[in-house]
C-alpha cells in the first residue's frame, strides 16, 4: 500500500487527478482519485487538506455525484473527504448535508464511519449551528438505522470536547437521555461516549439531570461515572500542580 506522509504529495496527487476532471471526464477523476489517494495509507489531516481542495476546485453542482461515488468505493479515507465536503456545505445546504451524512453513514455500516462522517458533519454543525442543528439530530435520533442513531454519539462527543457552550451542552444531553434505554450495542457504543464526555467536562449537568441518569440503562449509568471520575481526577491533578 503507497503511504502519503507529506502535503505537497497530496496536492500533486490532486493535480494529476483534476487533469483528467478537467478533461470532462467524471468517471475517469473517480478511478484516478480512487488510485491516487483512496487507496493509500494517509493520515485524516492530509486527507482533510486533500478534501478541502477537492471542495473547492470541483464545481458546486457536481460535488454531491462525486460524493455519492467515493461512497460506493467504501475506502477509509474516502469517508474522510465526505465528512469535509459535507462539512463545508453546511453553510448553504443545511439539510441536505445532514440528510447526505446519514445515507453515507447508513451505506458504510461500520462504526468508524459514524464516527469520521458523525465528528466532521455533525459536530461542527452543532459548534457553527446549534439552533438548526439540534432539531436534525433529533430527527435522526429515530432513523431506521442504527449507525445513523450511533452517529450522533460521536458528533456530540466532538462539539462537547471542542467548547460548545454549557447551555447548549444542556440541551444536546436531554437528546441523549432520549436514548438512554437503547438496547442496540452500536447506539449504546456512540451514545455512552457522548454521555461520558459530557460528565468529564460539564458535571453539573450530570447532577441537573441525576434522576433521569438514575432509571437509565446500566450502561449509560456506567459511562456518565467513568466521565465523572476523569473529571475528578483532571481536577484534582491540576489542584497538585497548581500546589507544587
Amino acid at each position: 500500500m503507497k503511504v502519503i506522509t507529506q502535503k505537497a504529495v497530496i496536492k500533486k496527487e490532486l493535480e494529476s487527478s483534476f487533469a483528467v476532471y478537467d478533461e470532462k471526464n467524471p468517471a475517469a477523476f473517480l478511478i484516478a482519485l480512487h488510485e491516487r489517494l483512496l487507496q493509500a495509507k494517509i493520515k485524516f489531516p492530509l486527507l482533510e487538506y486533500g478534501a478541502c481542495r477537492l471542495y473547492e476546485t470541483i464545481p458546486e453542482k457536481e460535488q454531491l455525484s462525486i460524493c455519492d461515488q467515493i461512497a460506493e468505493r467504501n475506502t477509509l479515507g474516502g469517508n474522510v473527504i465526505l465528512g469535509i465536503i459535507l462539512q463545508k456545505r453546511l453553510e448553504n445546504h443545511f439539510a441536505e448535508s445532514f440528510e447526505k451524512a446519514a445515507t453515507y453513514i447508513e451505506h458504510g455500516a461500520e462504526w468508524y464511519v459514524t464516527d469520521i462522517i458523525g465528528e466532521r458533519v455533525f459536530g461542527v454543525a452543532l459548534l457553527t449551528h446549534f439552533t438548526k442543528a439540534i432539531p436534525e439530530l433529533k430527527k435522526l435520533s429515530h432513523h431506521k438505522s442504527n449507525w445513523v442513531v450511533r452517529s450522533i454519539g460521536p458528533g456530540a462527543h466532538y462539539a462537547i470536547k471542542k467548547g460548545l457552550p454549557e447551555q447548549h451542552v444542556k440541551q444536546l444531553f436531554e437528546l441523549l437521555l432520549s436514548l438512554k434505554k437503547t438496547t442496540d450495542f452500536h447506539v449504546k457504543t456512540g451514545i455512552g461516549w457522548a454521555a461520558k464526555t459530557t460528565a468529564k467536562f460539564h458535571p453539573a449537568i450530570i447532577q441537573l439531570f441525576a434522576a433521569e441518569i438514575e432509571s437509565a440503562g446500566p450502561w449509560f449509568r456506567t459511562k456518565v461515572r467513568i466521565g465523572l471520575e476523569r473529571h475528578a481526577y483532571v481536577k484534582t491533578r491540576r489542584s497538585k500542580n497548581n500546589t507544587e
